[in-house]
This record gives C-alpha cells, sequence and structure tokens, in this order.
C-alpha cells in the first residue's frame, strides 16, 4: 500500500519508518525545506517515561487563572475570540480531576515506557548518531520541602515500576559534577537512570535519510492545504 505521511517531524518520520518495515511504500509531505525543521528541532529532546504526568492535574486550573496576570507560570492560558479554544478549555477542565489525572498519568507512562523500548528497536537495527545520553534524567531541589513533595509525587509512577533514585546532595554532585559549585543550594534530587536525551533533530534527519535509501520519498516545500 501506498501511504502519504503529514509531516516531517519526529512523529511523521518514524512513522514512515516503522511503515516502511511492515513492507508499505511512504511519502513525506512536509512544508519547510527540510524535516525536522519546526518542533522536532527546538524541543528538549528528553525520553522520559519519568516524567510521564500529565498537565490536566487538580493544581491545573488555578496555575492556568494565574497566568493570565503572571509570566512565570509552567503552564500559559491565553484569551482568544476562537470558541474552540473555550471548548476544548472545557473538555481540559473536566480531566482535571485527581482521579482522571492519576488514570492519565499512568496511561500515559505506559505509552511512555513502549515508546522507548521501539526506540531502543529502531537503534539496535540502525546506526544512527544524535547525541544520545542514556545516563538517566536528574531532578533537583532547593529545599527540603520541594523535595518531599517532589518524592511524594512520584511514588506513583514507581508504583507503575519506574525506578527512581533519591539522592543527597553529595550524591547530586558525585553524579553531575558541574553541580558543584551551586552544591550548598540543593537539597537533594531524584535521579531517573532509565531515562535519556538526545537531539531530535539529528535523530529525525538521519532517520529520513534511511527512509530515502529503502525507497521512500520526502518532498520538502510542500504546502497541505
Amino acid at each position: 500500500m501506498r501511504v502519504i505521511v503529514l509531516g516531517g517531524g519526529v512523529v511523521g518520520v518514524t512513522t514512515a519508518y516503522q511503515l516502511q518495515k511492515d513492507g508499505h511504500e511512504v511519502v513525506i509531505l512536509e512544508r519547510q525545506q527540510q524535516v525536522a525543521a519546526e518542533t522536532s528541532w527546538g524541543n528538549a529532546g528528553m525520553i522520559a517515561p519519568g516524567h510521564s504526568f500529565v498537565w490536566s492535574s487538580p493544581r491545573a486550573p488555578m496555575i492556568l487563572l494565574k497566568s493570565l496576570v503572571l509570566k512565570d507560570q509552567a503552564l500559559r492560558f491565553r484569551l482568544s475570540a476562537d470558541p474552540r479554544l473555550y471548548s476544548w478549555s472545557w473538555l481540559f477542565l473536566m480531566e482535571c480531576t485527581a482521579e482522571k489525572a492519576r488514570r492519565n498519568t499512568l496511561l500515559k507512562h505506559r505509552l511512555a515506557v513502549y515508546s522507548q523500548s521501539v526506540l531502543q528497536e529502531v537503534l539496535a537495527d540502525e546506526a544512527i548518531d544524535y547525541d544520545r545520553s542514556d545516563r538517566g534524567i536528574l531532578y533537583f531541589y532547593r529545599s527540603q520541602q520541594a523535595l518531599d513533595k517532589g518524592v511524594e509525587h512520584m511514588k506513583l509512577l514507581e508504583s507503575d515500576g519506574q525506578l527512581i533514585k533519591v539522592l543527597d546532595r553529595d550524591a547530586i554532585v558525585a553524579l553531575d559534577p558541574s553541580l558543584a559549585s551551586s552544591r550548598e543550594k540543593i537539597a537533594g534530587g531524584i535521579h531517573c537512570p532509565t531515562d535519556e536525551t538526545g537531539d531530535p533533530a539529528k535523530f529525525t534527519r538521519a532517520l529520513a535519510a534511511k527512509v530515502i535509501e529503502r525507497g521512500g520519498e520526502i518532498r520538502t516545500g510542500t504546502i497541505i492545504t
């Protein structure tokens, strides 16, 4: 079957790659002049099942309300005349109960773990250099109160099999010596050793080259209407 994939970001290119493995002919349509030129170029590049918490939590409504006047909130909400924003916002708020946040977080965590396992399969089959680091991801805290909240917060993912390590400041500096000068400002931290990082743009472009090698087609500069 000939399949058209809309978008040449990391999701589009990995989708095309998997479709090829399943025996399909693929064509990727990308509006920019190269793949991975938008979101897949500018994101944090984390493969982080240990950070699978959903945004739609009981705290989210107040954070969004504060964001109307404060610029330092983790979530931002901007007023708009588009009625679709408000219908979407209502659906979002309906997911902000404690029970739904717990359920959705566990579902997201399981999806993240599965996605990471598929990534490992790709890396086992393909020689791709994308500045990968598999040393885990470290979250450190400046106060004992914040650390205690973080540890309590992580218990949900830990109950679902996520490996976490609670570290004191000495262990943090041993893990990342670049933090030595800030040692006294750190109360402790949480290390998720199975998480990893990498350059998503480099990964996407390298995998796109594999797609082309296998007979796939990528049409850049193509606007989808």
